[in-house]
């Protein structure tokens, strides 16, 4: 049955009819209990599109995820398992979520662009933060709806975001070095413009300080999330004049491309492998110890993020899931 059919049956206008299937206030109660009793009656359903175009909603979230211009590609395997608990959630809600990879940056900037301008989904989750994020900016002067998989100072951090703990991370790996004896401890993060880079890094200074330990800058560098980045890192660390003895990675992936280049060169540092984003890591001859991520409680706790957003909820949702810490992380097969 469609909605023709319905109204001449209940002798009604199909506009009058339409209204109040909505809810529409100019449509008495009488007459909207009558229609809905007639609707569940013969069986008919309102066309969810149609509902969904007259009152501007797609019941669709975006998840933006890193730019492909470098190697985040890698990242890949980390953000399918935090959108499974995303899309799981958000279902409940009669909401889809879609993926999107940008090229690079500008491109990013266009798409976000033709979302907000275009209504391509309800509201949008932005990775990779900043520091100072514009994306933030634009989406908040533009009131629409967003979310964030990171930290940022940008609005003062008063808006939805779930992040990692990266400074219990960077404690607990400082505090692993001092209690094995290491004193030249090295970090591998992100770069500077990068709020989860920013935050890993200070936590790292503050946790030498703790542990009074020196903390020397040329220990630092600030990279990507890549096998390539880490094995840079470690061509950088090895050519110091007093390299050091005990190595903080932010992501496993940076760890794998270290152990690249320890292999190659014949060399052996220890290492901290930060957050396990994969399971490739545990196939190493030498078992990581590290971080395990709650990627479904992540997935979950994002939707209930944006679904704040949506509904244009105070105060904003502050989350920061508990990790796990794995020593010596093995494969587990089946």
């Amino acid at each position: 049955m469609n909605i023709k059919e319905l109204a001449k049956i209940l002798d009604l206008s199909i506009a009058t009819v339409s209204r109040a299937l909505n809810s529409h206030p100019e449509v008495s109660m009488a007459t909207q209990k009558r229609v809905l009793e007639a609707a569940n009656f013969y069986g008919y359903r309102p066309n969810a599109a149609g509902r969904n175009l007259r009152k501007g909603k797609v019941n669709t979230v975006a998840l933006l995820l890193p730019s492909g211009e470098r190697d985040n590609f890698y990242t890949a395997s980390f953000f399918m398992r935090v959108a499974a608990g995303l899309q799981t959630r958000l279902r409940q809600q009669d909401i889809d979520t879609i993926l999107h990879l940008a090229l690079d940056d500008a491109d990013e900037k266009l798409w976000l662009q033709k979302i907000v301008e275009q209504r391509k989904a309800d509201a949008v989750i932005l990775t990779n933060t900043q520091i100072n994020d514009p994306r933030i900016e634009y989406l908040h002067k533009n009131n629409f709806p967003f979310a964030t998989l990171g930290r940022s100072s940008t609005l003062n951090g008063q808006f939805n975001w779930v992040d990692l703990d990266f400074a219990t991370v960077a404690k607990e790996a400082v505090q692993q070095g001092k209690m094995a004896g290491y004193q030249n401890i090295a970090l591998v993060t992100l770069e500077k413009s990068s709020a989860q880079g920013a935050i890993f890094t200070q936590a790292w200074r503050e946790a030498l300080r703790q542990q009074n330990l020196k903390v020397n800058e040329e220990y630092l560098f600030q990279g990507e999330i890549s096998e390539a980045s880490g094995f840079e890192a470690l061509r950088y660390f090895h050519q110091l004049p007093i390299p050091p003895d005990y190595i903080i990675f932010l992501s496993d992936l940076q760890m794998l491309g270290a152990s690249f280049y320890t292999r190659q060169q014949r060399c052996h540092y220890p290492f901290f492998a930060g957050v396990f984003s994969s399971d490739i890591s545990s196939f190493l001859p030498i078992k990581p110890t590290g971080f395990d991520v709650p990627f479904r409680v992540i997935g979950e706790d994002l939707a209930t993020a944006i679904l704040n957003a949506m509904q244009g909820e105070q105060p904003p949702v502050h989350s920061l899931p508990e990790l796990c810490l794995v020593t010596r992380r093995e494969h587990k097969m089946g």
